[in-house]
């Protein structure tokens, strides 16, 4: 089959290999244009341009997909068939009806739940145990076309969104070729999602990073989880009798028990040090943080931030 590849960050980088490594012949590759990065700021190839450019295929960067003059250089490829995997532009009705086979697009969700631009995180946010990875015939209505072949894994309790990321974007390299296998041999079976499951995972806002200590410890454990390694939880440091907030970022924390004596505490109250960090006062119990980032600064573990602020029983996380 003859397939034009479409697909931009790290998560897609696998699936192109794999299709490289298959039977079926990539055509070109398809990936957003190249964006200024670091400090420098100077314009940066995105991975699926690096990885594209390594295996010597052919890479288009169109800064709008769906302009009339690139649909039709589009068309003259007569791809068999469009595999779309976090490609980051959304594709027109005149692209995704263009190949025999139309567009195959590879989600990061178990369908029809977390449709959207950002399933891993909000799925571990809203503390799912389980998700996967769906292929689907594309449609204008976002991730709601036919389910081609879906695939579960567990999340485990401890994953965060960069660990969980790196396994469905192996996972979906599997279901990518083997989808494509089914659809070429005829073998293919379609299925309609269930509109009353539909759930959606929204790009994420800079606001939704930001820990409301009001609500429960284990509320607070899976947004730590489901942003990190970014756009990453916040909070702000204020030390008891100031004024001046500090942002930091909350990497890691695990969750602890309320006191015997009961948490009387404001939420956001610093309860004490602990071997494993920070100890903080949530709604229904404690949490520990154990690793941060001060804004402007590297990542550190909570004792290291603690020896250098001189953090006290008291201070205050807010919100």
């Amino acid at each position: 089959m003859n397939v034009l590849f479409m697909g931009t960050p790290e998560f897609a980088v696998p699936g192109l290999r794999s299709l490289a490594a298959s039977t079926h012949n990539i055509i070109a590759v398809v990936t957003q244009p190249d964006r200024p990065k670091g400090r420098s700021k100077l314009p940066s190839p995105s991975p699926v341009k690096k990885e594209a450019q390594k295996l010597g295929l052919e890479v288009l960067q169109p800064l709008n997909i769906n302009e009339e003059t690139f649909v039709k250089q589009l068309q003259n490829f007569s791809a068999d068939c469009i595999v779309v995997v976090a490609f980051g532009q959304f594709l027109s009705g005149s692209i995704i009806h263009l190949p025999r086979y139309k567009c195959i697009n590879i989600h990061a969700s178990l369908l029809p739940k977390f449709r959207g631009a950002a399933p891993i995180n909000w799925a571990i946010i809203r503390g799912e145990t389980m998700t996967g990875i769906t292929a689907v015939i594309m449609t204008v209505k976002m991730d709601a076309g036919d389910i081609i072949t879906q695939k579960e894994t567990p999340i485990s309790p401890q994953e965060d969104a960069g660990e969980l990321e790196k396994r469905l974007a192996s996972m979906g390299a599997d279901v990518l070729v083997e989808t494509l296998d089914l659809v070429e041999k005829g073998e293919a079976a379609y299925t309609k999602q269930e509109e009353k499951d539909v759930t959606f995972a929204p790009k994420l806002k800079k606001e939704d990073g930001l820990i409301p200590w009001s609500r429960g410890s284990e509320e607070i454990y899976n947004l730590v989880r489901g942003l990190t390694p970014a756009p990453g939880a916040y909070t702000y440091y204020v030390k008891n009798g100031s004024e001046k907030r500090e942002r930091i970022i909350i990497l890691k924390t695990q969750i602890h028990a309320a006191p015997k004596t009961g948490n009387s505490l404001s939420p956001g109250t610093v309860i004490e040090s602990a071997p494993c960090g920070i100890h903080v006062a949530t709604m229904d119990g404690l949490i520990c943080i154990t690793r941060l980032q001060p804004e402007g600064k590297r990542a550190m573990d909570a004792q290291e931030y603690i020896r250098g602020h001189k953090m006290a029983a008291h201070d205050m996380f807010v919100s």
